[in-house]
C-alpha cells in the first residue's frame, strides 16, 4: 500500500458526500481512506459505511467524540501507507491531486510535498499561493518558510513519509491548534521537500466551524503555541530565530489589535506578553516582512497610545453587544 489517506469525520452531513467523491475518484488508486467517525451525531457516518460497502480501500471506524487530532491519531495507528495524506471532511480534492504529489514523492525521494489550495465559500473560490514554482526545496529553505508560514501548517495539503508522523505521533495528542503545534517537529525529522505549484486542495471556509470560531482565549493559547515554536527554532535552528520571531509576531499581533487585555490571571500574564512582544520586535518585523504603510501606522498607534488602544476596544464590543 502506497499511500494512507485519513479523515476525521465528526457532523458534517452536508459536505461529507462530496469530500468522499473526490477520494474515491482520484486517478491514484493505490491507496486506502480511513475515515474516522468522531462521534458524529448526523448521518455523517452513514456516508462512510455506504462507502466502506462499496469501495474495499475505505475503512471506516466508530468512536466517541474526541477531538479531530485524537481522531486522527486513531487514523495513524491503523493506516499501512508508506505515504500518509490528510483531508478534512468538509473539504475535498482535485482528482489528481494524490496522482500529483505521490509522483513528485517517489520521482524525487522526497519525505514532504506540498501544493497550493483554493479557499472556497459560500460565495466565492480564490487562490491561495505560496510559492510560484515546483520543485525541491532545500531543508533550511523549508524550514525558514514554515517559521514565516509562507508554507502553512496545515496538515491537508501535504504529503508524509510515514516514518516522520510515527516519530512525532505523541505531539498528535495536542488538544490545540495540533497541526500549529508539531508541523515543526515533523519538518525537522524531514531531509527531502518538495513543492507543486498547483492548486489541488479545496479549503471550505464554515463560519461555523470550530476552526473558524476564535475568541480571546484561543488567541491566547496560539501565541503560547507560537513561544514554543519560536523556543523550538532557537534551540535547533538559532540562525533562523528572526523568522521564528517574525512567526510569533503575527500571533501576538493577532491578538492584541483584535482584544483588551483579559481578566483571568494566566491570560493575561500571557496577553501582557505580547504586548511586550509586539513592542520589542515591531521593527524587526517591519524589515524582515517589509509591510506597507497601513500596517506601519497601526503598530506605531498600537505602540503609542497603547492604552487608548485598549479602552476603544472595550468600549467598541460594549456597543456591538448594545445593537
Amino acid at each position: 500500500m502506497k499511500l494512507s489517506i485519513i479523515v476525521p469525520v465528526y457532523n458534517v452531513e452536508p459536505y461529507i458526500e462530496q469530500c468522499l467523491a473526490s477520494i474515491y475518484s482520484q486517478t491514484f488508486i493505490d491507496f486506502e481512506c480511513i475515515m474516522i467517525d468522531d462521534g458524529s451525531t448526523d448521518k455523517s457516518g452513514e456516508s462512510c459505511e455506504a462507502y466502506a460497502r462499496m469501495d474495499s480501500r475505505f475503512h471506516v471506524i466508530h468512536q466517541l467524540n474526541k477531538g479531530v487530532n485524537f481522531a486522527r491519531d486513531t487514523a495513524l495507528h491503523q493506516a499501512t501507507g508508506e505515504y500518509i495524506g490528510f483531508v478534512d471532511a468538509d473539504d475535498y480534492i482535485e482528482k489528481d491531486m494524490f496522482f500529483t504529489l505521490m509522483n513528485s514523492a517517489i520521482g524525487n525521494k522526497a519525505d514532504v510535498v506540498i501544493c497550493n489550495w483554493w479557499d472556497v465559500g459560500e460565495n466565492y473560490c480564490k487562490t491561495s499561493t505560496h510559492y510560484t514554482i515546483t520543485g525541491r526545496l532545500s531543508k533550511e529553505l523549508a524550514m525558514q518558510s514554515l517559521a514565516l508560514d509562507k508554507i502553512s501548517s496545515h496538515l491537508w495539503n501535504k504529503i508524509f513519509k510515514r516514518h516522520l508522523l510515527d516519530e512525532a505521533k505523541v505531539l498528535f495528542t495536542a488538544k490545540n491548534m495540533g497541526d500549529y503545534s508539531w508541523m515543526h517537529h515533523i519538518f525537522h525529522k524531514a531531509d527531502i521537500f518538495f513543492y507543486v505549484n498547483k492548486k489541488l486542495y479545496f479549503y471550505r471556509y464554515r463560519a461555523d466551524s470550530i476552526i473558524h470560531n476564535t475568541n480571546l482565549t484561543k488567541m491566547v493559547q496560539r501565541y503560547s503555541i507560537a513561544k514554543e515554536r519560536r523556543d523550538f527554532y532557537k534551540l535547533y535552528y538559532p540562525h533562523m530565530l528572526v523568522f521564528a520571531n517574525v512567526g510569533a509576531f503575527k500571533q501576538a499581533w493577532n491578538l492584541c489589535k483584535n482584544y483588551a487585555c483579559p481578566l483571568a490571571s494566566g491570560e493575561k500574564e500571557t496577553y501582557l506578553e505580547a504586548d511586550s512582544f509586539i513592542k520589542e520586535f515591531a521593527n524587526e518585523y517591519i524589515n524582515v516582512l517589509n509591510v506597507g504603510k497601513k500596517e506601519r501606522l497601526s503598530l506605531w498607534f498600537y505602540a503609542h497610545f497603547t492604552k487608548g488602544v485598549r479602552i476603544w476596544k472595550i468600549l467598541r464590543k460594549k456597543l456591538v453587544f448594545l445593537h
